[in-house]
């Protein structure tokens, strides 16, 4: 006996394809924005290692000399890496000299690792010192440290980004998703870290 082979032959219809791309499409509409967020909130990750490692390098620091330090040869940090976040302090601030028992001179002064008005690290794609600022998710190179950054933390200590002798804070800064919005983090001398400002939406 033999079967007839038509009904093993048959195809979609382009209905049926219609149907099966839309759904496809619903789904893609659906998932893209969570996989951005997820993302984005893997690359706070980066803030909160480089902050845990300068607020290690600076506790060194202070254990050997009395004071901490803003410069980034002084105290022995080096951010490494292709970096999204600046990271450092807004200024200057304390520095150790020869009546902290520092009689060191860095090879360089520089408080942050990279964004307007500094140079630690070289800019997008191009190395310096071992690190290079990635630009954005907008294209434009990372956020300055600012002093609005470091607000007053819950451990007592004062705002603003800056090292003073018994106490400091520390920023990071970022755009990890196409908003305008940086993301940004603080750390201080009692190892308080946190979102001051939430940039992923």
């Amino acid at each position: 006996m033999l079967f007839s082979s038509k009904n093993s032959q048959r195809g979609f219809s382009l209905v049926e394809l219609m149907v099966v791309v839309a759904i496809i499409g619903i789904l893609a509409a659906i998932a893209v924005p969570s996989v951005n967020k997820y993302m984005a909130k893997a690359r706070q990750s980066e803030a909160k290692t480089n902050l845990s490692s300068l607020y290690t390098a600076e506790k060194a620091f202070y254990a050997e000399y009395n004071t901490y330090d803003s410069r980034f040869a002084a105290i022995g940090y080096t951010p490494e890496g292709s970096l999204r976040y600046n990271i450092g302090f807004s200024a200057a601030g304390q520095i150790a000299g020869v009546a902290n028992g520092y009689s060191g001179t860095p090879a360089n002064d520089y408080y942050s690792a990279g964004g307007p008005g500094t140079a630690y690290c070289g800019a997008n794609g191009v190395f310096a010192r071992g690190c290079t600022m990635l630009n954005g998710a907008t294209g434009a190179q990372p956020p300055a440290i600012t002093d609005s950054i470091c607000s007053l933390s819950s451990s007592g200590v004062a705002a603003n980004c800056v090292t003073r002798v018994d106490s400091f804070q520390a920023g990071a800064a970022a755009v990890i998703q196409t908003s305008a919005t940086d993301d940004r983090w603080a750390i201080d001398s009692s190892k308080v870290i946190r979102n001051t400002q939430i940039g992923i939406q």
